[in-house]
């Protein structure tokens, strides 16, 4: 009886092995991925907990601190804080984090942001006159009310921005991205605009007065009612883009493409059209008078009251043909 009994006695010692070291098998297994997945969890927060630490004492810093223009904030990241009022007049902020901070009515005169992030930051009513903002990137930001006299904003990203109101006279925008852009109204008188990329901005009643835009791209921009007057526009591109009412005394546009642009009621008087590309533009109601149309093609333009006279380098077929289309030569 001993010997037959043996064999059950191995079977179920065998089962209870098998089942302990399944059992120590999902331990550890369970541990494993609770390793896996809780640990970087864990660590994420603690990053998280890390950054939001040294943001708090950075902004201790700044409230509690006498002199302010002491502090070294290059780099530092001050995403989505509020700042505003904050007076950074001088400082020196290049590369810093700021996406998303509200600096509302902030002093920032003479301040060095270049190649810092600012990124759908709020800059309302911001005073920024002559700072260094080489290369920032704005893109999405409102300023409107900013001032920005004579800053340096050469290849600044300022796609979708908001500049309603803003004052950018004599600021240098060289290079800088504007893609859809709200500007209207802004003063940017002698503004640099050379290479700036401002296609389809809206440029509404801004002043433009002696701006340099040589190269500047204002592709299907909205320019109503703008003041361009001795502006400087050579070789610029202004295809489909509205100037309904513009003040374009005495601007130069040699070599510019306004191809399908809307230039009714706009004011073309000595302005120099040399070269220029005006096919399927809309005259209506405009005056050219004393204008340079010296090789200007003027094919399919509606001219239908469009005042000329004195003009230089148009021929008497041109003429012939642009009186047939409606236009009004002056004192002849």
């Amino acid at each position: 009886m001993i010997i037959t009994n043996k064999p059950s006695f191995l079977l179920i010692g065998i089962s209870l092995g098998a089942g302990l070291i399944f059992i120590v098998g999902n331990i550890l297994l369970n541990k494993q991925n609770y390793l896996k997945n809780e640990i970087p969890n864990t660590v994420e927060n603690v990053e998280t907990q890390e950054q939001d630490n040294i943001q708090e004492k950075i902004l201790n810093q700044i409230t509690q601190v006498n002199n302010i223009s002491s502090l070294n904030l290059i780099f530092a990241d001050l995403k989505e804080v509020n700042l505003i009022g904050i007076n950074f007049n001088n400082m020196y902020l290049s590369g810093v984090e700021l996406s998303g901070a509200n600096l509302t009515d902030a002093q920032l005169i003479g301040v060095d942001l270049s190649e810092a992030n600012l990124r759908n930051a709020k800059l309302v009513n911001a005073q920024l006159l002559s700072a260094n903002l080489n290369s920032i990137k704005l893109t999405g930001a409102n300023l409107n009310n900013a001032n920005l006299k004579d800053a340096n904003l050469s290849t600044a990203e300022l796609n979708h921005a908001c500049l309603i109101n803003a004052i950018l006279i004599n600021a240098n925008l060289s290079d800088a991205k504007l893609l859809n852009a709200n500007l209207t109204n802004a003063q940017l008188h002698k503004a640099y605009l050379w290479n700036a990329n401002l296609n389809n901005a809206q440029l509404v009643n801004a002043d433009l007065t002696s701006a340099y835009m040589n190269n500047v791209k204002l592709n299907n921009a909205n320019l109503t009612r703008a003041n361009l007057k001795h502006a400087q526009l050579c070789t610029a591109k202004l295809k489909d883009a509205n100037l309904e009412s513009v003040n374009l005394n005495n601007a130069q546009l040699d070599n510019a493409n306004l191809k399908n642009a809307n230039l009714s009621e706009a004011c073309l008087e000595k302005a120099n059209l040399q070269n220029s590309n005006l096919e399927n533009v809309n005259l209506y109601n405009a005056d050219l008078r004393k204008a340079n149309l010296t090789n200007t093609n003027l094919t399919h333009a509606k001219v239908e009251n469009s005042r000329f006279g004195d003009n230089i380098g148009i021929s008497d077929d041109v003429k012939l043909y642009l009186k047939r289309q409606g236009a009004i030569f002056e004192h002849e």
